[in-house]
C-alpha cells in the first residue's frame, strides 16, 4: 500500500481553518499538518519537504524557486485570497505543478466595516459611555459626542478599501480628503475625494 499523501498548511496565524471547516473527507485520504506560526530557513524547508500539497494563508510565505527545488514531491500548491505577489509562477510552470487560489474574499468588506465601526465608536465616545450605563449612569456632563456630517475624513492611500471607506463618509455628509505618494487631484476626483498634502490632512482631520 503506498503511502499517504502529506498536506501542509501554512501561515494559519488566526487557527481558523480548521475551525471554520470540515476536513473530515480530506483526513480519510491524506495526513494534514497545519502551522500556526512563522516558518522561515530550515524550520520551514523541514515542515515541507515532503509535502505532496502545500496550502498556504494568502502570501505570507515567500515561494521562489530556490525553495520549491528544495521540495521534490510537490504535487499542487494553493493559496487563499486572489493573487499571490511572493511565488515565483514561472518556477511552478516549469516543474508542471498545478496552482490555484481561492479567489476574492470577504476581507475587503470586513476591513471597510471595521474601520467604520472604529471611527463611530471613537466619534460617539462609546466606551466612555457605555462605561456609564455599565455604572447605572447616563450622562457626565462632559463634551457631547462628536457628529460626523461636515467634518473631513482624512484618508491615507485611496486604494479599492480606502474608497470603500470613503463612500461611507459620503452617505455621513463628510468631506473626503486623501494622500498617498502618488496621488493625483484626477485620481482623488474620481474617487470623490479631494487631493491634500499629508501634512494638511493631518491637521484638518478631526481626531
Amino acid at each position: 500500500m503506498s503511502a499517504r499523501p502529506r498536506i501542509v498548511v501554512l501561515d494559519d496565524y488566526e487557527q481558523s481553518l480548521r475551525r471554520e471547516a470540515d476536513w473530515t473527507a480530506i483526513d480519510r485520504l491524506a495526513d494534514v499538518a497545519v502551522f500556526t506560526e512563522p516558518l522561515r530557513g530550515e524550520a520551514l524547508v523541514a515542515a515541507i519537504a515532503d509535502a505532496d500539497a502545500i496550502a498556504l494563508v494568502r502570501d505570507r510565505t515567500p515561494f521562489g524557486a530556490e525553495l520549491l527545488a528544495k521540495l521534490p514531491k510537490l504535487r499542487y500548491f494553493v493559496f487563499t485570497g486572489a493573487r499571490n505577489t511572493r511565488m515565483d509562477a514561472a518556477a511552478f510552470a516549469a516543474r508542471g505543478i498545478p496552482v490555484s487560489n481561492t479567489g476574492k474574499d470577504p476581507g475587503k468588506d470586513g476591513t471597510t466595516e471595521h474601520t467604520w465601526a472604529l471611527i463611530l465608536a471613537a466619534a460617539r465616545r462609546m466606551e466612555s459611555q457605555m462605561a456609564l450605563v455599565r455604572a447605572g449612569r447616563w450622562r457626565d456632563g462632559g463634551e457631547l459626542p462628536a457628529i460626523l456630517k461636515g467634518e473631513r475624513l482624512g484618508l491615507v492611500g485611496f486604494g479599492e478599501i480606502g474608497q470603500r471607506v470613503a463612500r461611507v463618509g459620503e452617505a455621513f455628509g463628510m468631506e473626503i480628503v486623501t494622500w498617498s505618494p502618488h496621488m493625483t487631484p484626477e485620481r482623488a476626483a474620481a474617487g470623490g475625494a479631494k487631493a491634500s498634502s499629508l501634512e494638511e490632512l493631518l491637521a484638518t482631520s478631526r481626531s
